[in-house]
């Protein structure tokens, strides 16, 4: 049985040129980047170039990158780390209820220790209300996270919009773009902070990268050593890094081919829905990724639906993989941030395609979805 995944948006296989591409650096050049010999001299000159090509991928200078372990070290620098370092300046920061669980609990973290933080509302699709956001502004804001893409729905956020009450307001605006980069052309000049990861778009897991603009005050949450300029202390993974500059370069290589295979894939699976029917697509279809499909089946929960499609050698997801193993999880924060009922939250499972598929995989998961759907709602 071919195995079939469809969950991309969890993580992502390591494209081979992206393993070859980093191979070297597990062997014979090795060397710690912050050593003075030839060794650590080669190691530093492979992180630099990745640095360059990651800064100009996104339109920023590479001395406005920072090296992290990944997405959720990014997220909780750039919240904790921002919110530290302009406290004087205020202590009130805007986010909103659909963030992943790395930015709601930074800014938890921060509301216990004296900052106010404020939720805005989203609409039905997850999409953040532009004008409760102005409304929220007060004299002593000094962040505002909002994601640029969620992980749940692929819903797509009014970043640039943000960005400009932000910038009127002498706000530092983050973004975490974990689910967006690689799947969006993207321009960190649009936000103050963003947060990315590797393991999202083809590369290695483990490393990942914090995007700080020239002029914003950070302080580092790590210490002990003083490398990536004091930011993050610790011995950079340059394997690591060299693979993540990779799989960033190739995403963007043809990237309005890609786009359009994703979305023939998209259509295909609505077209299949329509026949399938007693279906809701949560986020709707305009504004979200073509890779991402977040769909609850009427009378199906979505995990038993996952189960059964697993058993077929198929993977899906009912909800975000970093909070599907939580101690305190509960049905989708996301979803019941929307507005919508238990019966659609609970059977909703999350569809995200991927640069290894291909048109017979989508053809083999719609033949047996529908089976599958069919068969669960005759057991009542």
């Amino acid at each position: 049985m071919k195995k079939i995944y469809l969950d991309h948006g969890a993580t992502t296989p390591v494209l081979p040129e992206v393993f070859e591409e980093m191979k070297p650096y597990f062997l014979e050049k090795f060397g710690n980047a912050s050593s003075l010999h030839l060794f650590g001299e080669e190691a530093k000159k492979a992180l630099e170039s990745s640095r360059e090509k990651i800064a100009k991928l996104i339109n920023a200078e590479p001395n406005e990158i920072y090296f992290t372990s990944g997405g959720t070290e990014a997220d909780n620098t750039a919240i904790i780390g921002a919110a530290l370092a302009n406290s004087k300046k205020g202590k009130h920061i805007i986010t909103s209820p659909i963030e992943h669980s790395a930015v709601l609990e930074s800014v938890e973290y921060l509301q216990k220790n004296g900052f106010d933080i404020d939720f805005v509302k989203v609409d039905s699709n997850g999409r953040v209300d532009v004008e409760s956001l102005k409304n929220m502004i007060k004299k002593d804001t000094i962040l505002i996270s909002i994601m640029w893409v969620n992980n749940e729905t692929g819903v797509i956020q009014p970043i640039q919009e943000i960005s400009k009450i932000a910038r009127k307001h002498n706000i530092i605006f983050h973004s975490d773009a974990v689910q967006a980069l690689g799947k969006l052309k993207l321009d960190a000049s649009w936000v103050d902070i963003l947060s990315a990861s590797a393991h999202k778009f083809y590369g290695p897991k483990g490393v990942g990268f914090m995007y700080l603009k020239r002029g914003n005050k950070v302080n580092p949450t790590i210490l002990g050593g003083g490398h990536e300029r004091g930011m993050r202390s610790g011995t950079e993974n340059v394997s690591g890094v060299v693979g993540m500059a990779k799989a960033l370069e190739l995403c963007y290589r043809d990237f309005e081919g890609k786009h359009e295979i994703f979305k023939k894939w998209k259509d295909k699976m609505i077209e299949k829905l329509e026949e399938i029917g007693d279906y809701h697509i949560n986020g709707g279809i305009v504004d979200v990724l073509p890779t991402h499909l977040n769909v609850s089946f009427k009378g199906i929960s979505g995990e038993t639906l996952m189960y059964s499609l697993s058993l077929n050698g198929i993977a899906i997801s009912t909800a975000s993989a970093c909070s599907s193993h939580h101690t305190n999880k509960t049905a989708s924060h996301v979803l019941k941030a929307m507005g919508l009922d238990h019966e659609t939250i609970i059977g909703a499972v999350r569809i995200v395609t991927g640069l290894d598929n291909t048109d017979d995989d989508i053809e083999k998961f719609l033949t047996i979805l529908e089976s599958e759907v069919r068969r669960l709602r005759s057991l009542g």
